[in-house]
C-alpha cells in the first residue's frame, strides 16, 4: 500500500506551515521568503515553494505538503497537485477567520484546487476564531451548502497538535464502500426501498445512548439541554426545561419504538425540529430510545452533527444513526 499524501492549501497566514510544523514537532522542510506584496501586513514571511514533512503516525508514513498561499506561486499549486501528490489521500484547506473576506477565500481556493483533484476528500479547518468571532460556524455551513460542498468543518488552532491530528484523521478515515447491484437487492437495500417494518426492525447488536455520551454532547457549547426518551416516550434523562421537554415529547409521540441501522458513521442523516423560540432540536434514534438535543441556534445543524459525530467516534460505542 502506498504511503498516504495530504496537501494543505489556503490563503497566506492561515497556518499551513505552522500546522505541518506542529504535527511533526518542527521536523518539516520549508522554503520561506520575506513578503513583498500587501500580505506583509499579515505576516513577515511566506512559503514560496512548499512545506514538506514525513509524519510517522500509528505505523503509517504520511507525506504532508504545504502549498504557498499567494497566487503568484500558482505554478507550485499545479506542480504539487498534479505531480508530487497527484495521488493524494485528501486536501486540508485552512482558512483565516481574521481575513477581510473569508468567503471569497473559500471560493477562490476551492475553485483552484478542485480543478486539479476534483474528487479528492476535503476537510476544512478555520483558524483565528479566537481573534475574530465572525464569520461563525453557521456562516461557513451556509456558504458550503450554497456552494454544494460537503466537507467536515472544524475551528482549530494550528499550534495545537490534537487539532491538526483531528484534520488528518478525518482525511484518512476509511472510505464508505459503494453498494453493488447485489447489495441493493439484499439486506443492504436503501432506506427508500425498505418498508417501515424493515427500516425500524429491532437489532440488539447496537448499544443504547450511554450516560457518558450524553455528558459529552451536553458539553458542546451551544447545546442548551438534552433528553433521552424511552419507547413509551417518557424521559429517562432530561436537562431540558419543562416546556422544551413537553415540546419534544409532543413531537415524538407518534414515533414508535425504533432502531434504525447504520452501516457507516459517515452516512448519518439528520432530522431537525424548529422551536417556537430560539434554536432547534436534533432528534436521534437508537434501539427503543429517542435522544433529543436542543441547540441555541448559535451552532448550525451541520456543525452540531459534526460535533456529535466526533463524540460518537471518541466513545467506545458504535455510531448511532440520526433521522
Amino acid at each position: 500500500m502506498k504511503d498516504p499524501k495530504i496537501i494543505f492549501f489556503g490563503p497566506v497566514g492561515a497556518g499551513k506551515t505552522t500546522a505541518i510544523a506542529t504535527i511533526t514537532n518542527n521536523a518539516s522542510a520549508t522554503t520561506d521568503a520575506r513578503i513583498s506584496d500587501t500580505g506583509v501586513r499579515r505576516k513577515s514571511r511566506t512559503t514560496v515553494a512548499m512545506d514538506y514533512a514525513l509524519l510517522e503516525n500509528g505505523g503509517k508514513r504520511i507525506h504532508l505538503y504545504g502549498t504557498p498561499g499567494q497566487e503568484r506561486f500558482r505554478f507550485m499549486w499545479e506542480m504539487i497537485s498534479t505531480e508530487l501528490a497527484h495521488d493524494c489521500s485528501g486536501h486540508i484547506m485552512l482558512l483565516d477567520n481574521t481575513r477581510n473576506h473569508p468567503r471569497k477565500d473559500l471560493e477562490f481556493y476551492l475553485d483552484n484546487f478542485t480543478t486539479y483533484n476534483p474528487y479528492t476528500r476535503l476537510v476544512i479547518g478555520v483558524t483565528g476564531s479566537d481573534l475574530a468571532a465572525t464569520p461563525t460556524r453557521a456562516d461557513y455551513a451556509r456558504w458550503l451548502a450554497e456552494l454544494e460542498i460537503k466537507a467536515p468543518l472544524f475551528f482549530i488552532d494550528a499550534r495545537q497538535t490534537e487539532d491538526i491530528q483531528l484534520l488528518i484523521d478525518e482525511i484518512l478515515q476509511p472510505e464508505i464502500p459503494e453498494k453493488t447491484e447485489a447489495d441493493n437487492s439484499s439486506q443492504w437495500q436503501t432506506e427508500e426501498e425498505m418498508s417501515l417494518e424493515e427500516l425500524f426492525a429491532p437489532d440488539n447488536h447496537y448499544p443504547l445512548f450511554t450516560p457518558g455520551l450524553i455528558d459529552e454532547v451536553e458539553s458542546i457549547g451551544a447545546v442548551t439541554g438534552t433528553a433521552l426518551l424511552n419507547g413509551d416516550n417518557q424521559p429517562e434523562h432530561s436537562s431540558l426545561t419543562h416546556s422544551e421537554l413537553t415540546a419534544l415529547q409532543t413531537f415524538t409521540a407518534g414515533i414508535p419504538p425504533v432502531r434504525q441501522r447504520i452501516d457507516d458513521p459517515g452516512s448519518v442523516e439528520s432530522f431537525s425540529l424548529k422551536t417556537q423560540g430560539e434554536g432547534y432540536y436534533l432528534v436521534m434514534l437508537a434501539d427503543n430510545q429517542i435522544f433529543g438535543v436542543h441547540c441555541s441556534g448559535q451552532l448550525s445543524l451541520l456543525s452540531l452533527k459534526q460535533e456529535i459525530d466526533n463524540r460518537l467516534q471518541w466513545s467506545d460505542s458504535l455510531a448511532i444513526s440520526t433521522v
